[in-house]
Formats: C-alpha cells, structure tokens, sequence
C-alpha cells in the first residue's frame, strides 16, 4: 500500500580473485552507451577502499551488508536515532516502557529467501489468519459507509519483535566491521583534485522549538561537526532530500546532489506524504480484525492494531492509522488540524466497525511522512 525507495543505486560485483569491488552505474552522458565501472580495491591495509552509506533504511542496511562482505571499510550514517528507516516503532514513554508503541512506517513484510533467512529470529508471523481485512467504502469525506470487507492473505506476512525498530539493529550487527553514526546528518561536500576521494561532512544541527517538546536532550545544541573523505559515497534516501536538503531543525543540511545527478533526478522521481495518527485507549476494544487495508474512503487508508503485534503490551490498546494521499495533499494540515479531524473519521470508522461510539482515546499523536520516494532512477551516481 506504502512504497518506499529501496534504492536500486547501483549494482556491486565483488572479484574475490583479484580482491576488488566494481560499482556498475549508468553513464552520465547521454551519447554514451552502456555502463561504466568504479572499482574499489579489498586488499586488507592502507589501500583497502572506503565507502560511506548515508542512511540507515532498508536499502542503506543492504549495501553495507553487500560492502562489508566484500571486504571494504564502511561507514554508515543515520539521521534519526535508531537504524531502520522507515522500519521503526515509536515508543512514546521511551524504550524502558514499552506501553505506548506504534509502528509508524512499514507496517507488515513479507521478506523472501536469503532476507527472510536474515531475519529469523528477529520476526513472527502478523496478522492472524483471518484477521487481516479489506474493507470497501463508499461516499466522500463528509458522507461515507461501508459497503463489506474480504479477507485479505497472511501467508509470509511478518512483522518484527519485539518492535520493527529491531529488525534495523539486527542487520547492522550482521555487518561486519561496520562503523555507524547515528543521531547526524549527512553532506557530501564535493570532490577532492588531489585524490578523486569525496569529502563528507556530519553533524547534528539546532533543533527547533517542536522537536524540543518531543526530545528534550537536544536543548545541548548542535554537535561537533566531523570530516572524512571516502572511495565513494552511496546515497541511500529520500530522492526529494537528496535534491533538496533538509530544513527541519536538527536534521538540517543542504543538498548532497551532483550537477551530474541533479540532471538525472529532476523530473524523474515521484515524491507523495502521508499523514499518520497514533491512537490509544486505556482498555482493549472487541476488534474484529488486527489489520485493514481500506478502499473507498476519504480519508482513511489503513487502520493496524499494533497491541495486536507478539510481544506486545495489549493495554493500553494502541491503533496506527494512516490517511489517504488524497487528503493529505487536499491542504496544508497543521497537526491539531490533523488530530481533530482524522480522529473524528476514525472513530466514526470505529463506531460502524463495533456498533458504538469507542471511549475517548487516552493518547493521541499525529505525524506526517513528507518524502515519501514512488519512484525513482533504477541506477545513479554522483
């Protein structure tokens, strides 16, 4: 239902007999044909290349993974706290209490062959048989109702445990030799004459008066700025802060992109948001289902009972609602906005789903995914 840019950035081809490492990407030039190749050396010592991965998502995960098998020096940064990307779960008491949980981005997988095999141990099987539903609406915003609902298939589906934001920690671990940094944001400052390496730049900006409110150990300031210049550079994003930049607060950076890599982006990808709400109530509610896709609707799209997940906590009972691109495009919500009016459709979602009115939530939190990458180059380089 949600897609996200598990970057096809390049295709890497490691050489165990002559210890290198061939990055395969597309001619920049458009009278060119066919690809070309940066080859890293793997030789233990001094000469042994280095690669930087900006962003610890799925997709940055998998090339480190790829790279630190082959042999090369890794360094992986990450703007947010956690590894994972948009794999993660919000634990609204901090990660000691785990009684307000919500899986704010991916809601379910279902990995195959050797990433499911990555991921033993680290996943159980959600929803139930049975209890994963499309229900089918009609109407608009103001007027709708539900028209039936169908089970929908569970075989494979998996989420992580004890929270998705598990599953990141338990790929970086499995890298070895990697070097990670988290908590900093990334600029890839230019080239070197001299070397031909790329120089990059991290740290972590002044946070703004809102991310404040929700983590207040960022009052310290920003941070000590660090330097290091690398082999090459994967940039493993969004598309629209890889052109763009950040200018939220503490994640605050310029762009990263290459005139190169500027003219083959532009244009090219497809970026759309989401508005998410996270609902709790202080006791569990009859739910018929652990998980709908809804059709039809407005301003809902998908509706997850995220105590419904193993191993966690049931009570407070804890829903993660996500809005239809439609309505988060209609205007430029603020968040009370958001929790005023995406709450009123959701539990009038609810009170048609259980035949009453459900009790007044005893938590609320809206959110918004703003970059969300649809599509994107199958290859680029800087």
């Amino acid at each position: 239902m949600y897609l996200f840019w598990l970057n096809s950035i390049l295709l890497v081809v490691f050489n165990r007999r002559d210890r290198h490492v061939s990055f395969i990407i597309p001619n920049t030039a458009p009278d060119e044909s066919g690809p070309s190749r940066l080859t890293l050396s793997t030789t233990p010592g001094p000469s042994r290349s280095s690669v930087c991965v900006i962003g610890g998502g799925p997709s940055g995960l998998a090339c480190c993974r790829t790279l630190c098998d082959a042999g090369l020096q890794v360094v992986l940064i990450q703007e947010s706290r956690g590894l994972g990307g948009k794999l993660c779960t919000k634990f609204v008491n901090g990660k000691e209490d785990p009684t307000l949980h919500f899986d704010m981005g991916v809601q379910v997988l279902k990995p195959r062959g050797r990433f499911a095999e990555e991921l033993e141990g680290v996943v159980k099987p959600w929803p139930r048989v049975g209890r994963f539903k499309r229900i089918r609406c009609t109407g608009d915003w103001r007027r709708w109702s539900i028209q039936g609902s169908e089970d929908l298939p569970t075989t494979d589906l998996v989420v992580g445990t004890p929270s998705m934001s598990a599953i990141g920690r338990h790929l970086a671990e499995r890298c070895r030799s990697l070097e990670v940094h988290v908590d900093r944001t990334a600029q890839v400052q230019g080239r070197r004459k001299m070397t031909g390496q790329w120089s990059v730049m991290w740290s972590r900006a002044e946070a703004n008066a809102g991310q404040l409110r929700y983590r207040p150990e960022l009052a310290e300031g920003a941070s000590e700025v660090s330097y290091r210049n690398f082999d090459a550079v994967v940039l493993a994003f969004e598309a629209n802060k890889v052109l763009h930049g950040c200018k939220s607060g503490y994640k605050m950076v310029p762009s990263s992109v290459s005139p190169a890599l500027r003219e083959r982006l532009s244009g090219r990808t497809k970026t759309s948001q989401v508005w998410n709400l996270m609902v709790a109530f202080d006791r569990e509610l009859p739910m018929p289902w652990d998980a709908a896709a809804i059709t039809g609707h407005g301003s809902l799209a998908w509706v997850a009972v995220d105590s419904s997940k193993p191993d966690r906590q049931r009570v407070p009972q804890c829903f993660m609602i996500f809005s239809t691109k439609e309505w988060a495009n209609w205007k430029q919500w603020s968040k009370k906005e958001v929790e005023r009016v995406l709450l009123y459709d959701f539990m009038s979602f609810l009170s048609d789903t259980l035949g009453s009115w459900p009790p007044e939530p005893c938590f609320l939190l809206s959110g918004r995914w703003g970059n969300n990458t649809e599509a994107g180059l199958e290859s680029c380089t800087l």
